[in-house]
């Protein structure tokens, strides 16, 4: 009996063997609008092969399926545009999201902390070098218009990461993923954020983390910066904040920020405004906007750049002010909250 059942074990597990590897080497079903795939950030490769099988470019999704829980299941999978080449292999497939190299696939980094203009400079190169199509505008306010016509601005809603695409691609499509993904962050930790802050929409958290990522690098600091506002912001205190006033400068910044600098109105001027400015400043990540909606209690309402990268958090302005004398003394205070 045992052995009967052993001999019927192997021949099913050679069935399903060949079902498998005939639904690997299986070619994908291109054509009919089906010669380009999006994959979105955060998308599994279980998730693709059951939209891919829906659609009919995989044809026997049951058996890649099997192949992906059986030896797959922890492979990253790299969001993208991706087009199929003809007579591409269901695995050709599956290689070319997990593991995206070659000429045909290229990738784009997003570095936490760029602004919008730095985001589209870049997507400028590559439309000139013939990476992206040209027929898309890059217009950052056709690009809001078309992809996010609720927000004033594109500003923060790219999230940093890395994109994989292929040449040809549409910029908007390109865009659109990065605004997908950023939204798709901020839903979630919008939803897990600690009680009583001071934000009154998802936007307000966004515009928070955009300032602490450019206040700081330092990954333990980012939720003591991030305190430190909700402490001015509790007590009605303005920001005063440095980064935001740079942000509203604009082609004005030469680098240098003036006493002068700080006098002058803008809508994104934290010493002349109340509150948080209008939009966010710079494209935050995941780590900003974790440590935006989980600020570090404390009863800090200062700090000051040391110069290496890091700062001193202060209580009272006396200790501010001591801080300032010891580490601004011979260079300009960019760092420096002042009430």
């Amino acid at each position: 009996m045992l052995a009967r059942w052993v001999q019927w074990m192997s021949v099913v597990c050679l069935a399903l063997l060949v079902w498998v590897s005939w639904a690997l080497i299986e070619p994908v079903q291109s054509g009919a609008g089906h010669d380009q795939i999006d994959v979105s950030q955060g998308t599994t490769l279980f998730g693709l092969t059951a939209e891919l099988g829906h659609q009919g470019i995989i044809p026997m999704p049951g058996g890649v399926l099997l192949y992906e829980h059986m030896f797959a299941r922890h492979r990253k999978i790299y969001a993208g545009y991706y087009r199929i080449r003809s007579g591409m292999s269901v695995m050709d497939l599956l290689t070319m999201v997990t593991e995206p190299s070659g000429s045909q696939v290229q990738r784009l980094t997003i570095v936490e902390g760029v602004a919008l203009n730095q985001i589209v400079t870049s997507l400028r190169t590559l439309q000139s070098q013939g990476n992206l199509a040209q027929s898309d505008s890059l217009d950052p306010e056709f690009l809001r218009k078309s992809l996010l016509p609720e927000e004033s601005s594109l500003e923060g809603w790219l999230a940093p990461d890395t994109y994989a695409y292929v040449p040809g691609m549409p910029v908007l499509s390109l865009v659109r993923m990065m605004i997908e993904h950023q939204r798709k962050r901020l839903e979630s930790i919008w939803q897990d954020r600690d009680p009583g802050l001071p934000y009154r929409t998802p936007e307000d958290l966004l515009i928070m983390a955009s300032i602490v990522e450019k206040e700081t690098g330092q990954a333990d600091e980012r939720s003591h910066i991030a305190g430190v506002f909700v402490n001015r912001l509790n007590m009605h205190w303005r920001l005063q904040t440095d980064p935001t006033v740079i942000y509203g400068m604009g082609a004005d910044y030469q680098g240098v920020l003036h006493h002068s600098d700080l006098l002058k109105p803008s809508p994104w001027n934290t010493y002349q405004i109340d509150g948080l400015p209008p939009t966010p400043i710079s494209m935050p990540g995941l780590a900003a906007l974790l440590a935006s909606a989980h600020p570090q209690a404390s009863k800090d309402m200062y700090f000051v750049a040391r110069g290496d990268g890091t700062h001193v958090f202060s209580q009272t302005l006396a200790e501010q002010n001591a801080a300032v004398a010891r580490y601004m003394k011979h260079r300009h205070p960019e760092k420096t909250i002042e009430r």
